[in-house]
């Protein structure tokens, strides 16, 4: 992967994640419906970041992480190194925010579960949304996303390094315990797949014109309707808000994707480089972290959902706090993974890869 293309695709993943929080900043109970047009975006971000994960993890499988060990490893110290901080954020807002205000706390999500604690023990082992189930560590609504992206690690995992009936047990087993809405979504991660896979079949002088009229396919799939343009069965057997509109979007974004790698694109002086990669590198802490902090900030700052000084606050407070935060925790991944190593491998760590490589699950 080329400097600049992972450029490029760190600046989408961030633009991703801060579309997730304008969405659910948007929210009349935490800013009185400010930027309400961003409501419908979070979704189609959630799916970006899918597509983005297929092609990030076809990468790192053929150039750094070729063995199954490398790969488990990697893709745990991810997910958990800022699960476990968030778990206990998330746990801690979700009391003191309840405790101050709990008329106002969440209205506009309920967690299922008999007991708060189920939908974080569920959570932990990624099967929050497998089959009907629909359950969150606490109010931690984006979470969902990632009992999708956490099996389709597994089911990529026994795909490409398994053999024989040991892969076949592996893919039914992983596929009973995902469940049907979780492999509805599954060709969009694998669109990112794809992306990697055929990125180097196309001419060079065709990048810029398929960016082009990939951006441009976007932009009229939004203006005829985007989400809207298709019907929406409401039923617990399928993905939220689930229509042929995913498919869509994920063919365009993984095309893009394509376009990009191809096209000749030009490198941001130094210092803007590397603001991006350093704002990118908070993107999973930021989507995991935002919504406990606007929910939790939206509740506690004085003043009217829709005053200009309530929704400075919340804003200032719950973004500022969410990069903050993770930077802090993101970096705990290569530490949890040298302990994986230490603890359940006889083998060294592999190299560590130079940083500025794109990776969000």
């Amino acid at each position: 992967m080329t400097s600049a293309l992972s450029l490029y695709l760190d600046a989408l993943r961030f633009a991703a994640a801060f579309t997730v929080f304008l969405s659910h900043y948007g929210a009349a109970r935490i800013s009185g419906g400010l930027f309400w047009h961003f409501a419908d975006y979070g979704r189609t971000a959630v799916l970006v970041f899918f597509v983005l994960s297929g092609f990030v993890i076809a990468s790192v499988t053929d150039t750094r992480e070729r063995r199954l060990e490398d790969y488990a490893f990697s893709r745990a110290a991810r997910l958990y190194s800022v699960m476990i901080p968030t778990f206990l954020l998330t746990a801690l807002l979700d009391y003191l925010g309840k405790t101050i205000n709990p008329t106002l706390y969440g209205p506009e999500w309920n967690p299922e579960m008999a007991h708060p604690a189920l939908g974080y023990v569920l959570s932990t082992v990624f099967l929050g949304e497998s089959w009907t189930l629909a359950a969150l560590p606490g109010f931690n609504v984006p979470f969902w996303s990632l009992n999708y992206e956490a099996w389709y690690y597994v089911l990529f995992a026994a795909a490409t390094f398994l053999r024989g009936t040991l892969r076949a047990a592996a893919l039914v087993s992983a596929v009973l315990l995902a469940g049907p809405k979780i492999l509805l979504l599954l060709p969009v991660w694998l669109m990112g797949v794809a992306a990697w896979r055929w990125r180097a079949e196309l001419p060079r002088q065709f990048g810029a014109p398929i960016v082009a009229a990939s951006l441009a396919g976007f932009i009229a799939l939004e203006a005829l309707g985007g989400q809207h343009l298709f019907w929406h069965p409401g039923t617990r057997w399928l993905p939220p808000d689930f229509s042929a509109y995913d498919y869509i979007l994920g063919v365009i974004v993984a095309l893009l994707i394509v376009g990009l790698a191809n096209a000749r694109l030009p490198m941001p002086a130094g210092r803007f480089g590397r603001m991006v990669h350093a704002l990118a590198g908070t993107t999973f802490g930021l989507y995991l972290l935002h919504f406990p902090l606007l929910n939790f900030f939206g509740t506690v700052v004085p003043g009217p959902p829709d005053g200009a000084i309530h929704r400075a606050l919340v804003f200032g407070l719950a973004l500022s706090s969410g990069l903050w935060l993770a930077r802090l925790i993101e970096p705990r991944k290569m530490a949890l993974k040298r302990w994986l190593y230490a603890v359940l491998s006889r083998r060294p760590q592999p190299a560590v890869a130079r940083q500025g490589q794109p990776e969000r699950p």
